[in-house]
């Protein structure tokens, strides 16, 4: 089974590759909006939102002190099997993590008003990057 390193490189590889298939193409002008909400999630699905959160891998240390936050996920799904589901794996951990944010924004800021109009794509573009990411993390773990 590939390590945290090898995930990581290949991950990057292939979304590089894709970056730059689509830029040379010219098949998609996306605004920079769009390609930092991508970028975002990509690199949080990498290296924070893995389907290795169920282990004591890098990407479960890498929470620190809030890795204690991960310990429900973690007693809930076993290893290679659930969280290693290409789409279900991805929207649980999106889920989960989810709700955790918005338990802390309605305890922290629920009486702050930020002002911000965020259009609904962004959203989606951000989670469609942590998908790709666990997908390509899939992939690499059925390879090998």
């Amino acid at each position: 089974m590939p390590g945290y390193n090898r995930h990581r490189l290949f991950n990057y590889i292939i979304f590089i590759a894709i970056v730059f298939f689509f830029y040379s193409e010219n098949t998609v002008h996306p605004d920079i909006g769009r390609i930092l909400a991508i970028s975002l999630g990509f690199y949080i699905g990498t290296e924070f939102v893995t389907p290795d959160l169920d282990t004591n891998s890098t990407a479960y240390k890498r929470w620190g002190n809030l890795k204690i936050l991960m310990l429900p996920y973690k007693w809930t799904f076993k290893h290679r099997q659930s969280s290693h589901n290409i789409l279900y794996g991805a929207f649980v951990r999106i889920l989960y993590i989810s709700i955790i944010i918005l338990a802390f924004y309605y305890i922290i800021f629920k009486s702050l008003s930020t002002g911000l109009d965020i259009s609904p794509v962004y959203p989606i573009i951000f989670i469609f990057g942590i998908i790709l990411a666990n997908a390509l993390h899939v992939l690499l773990d059925n390879i090998f």
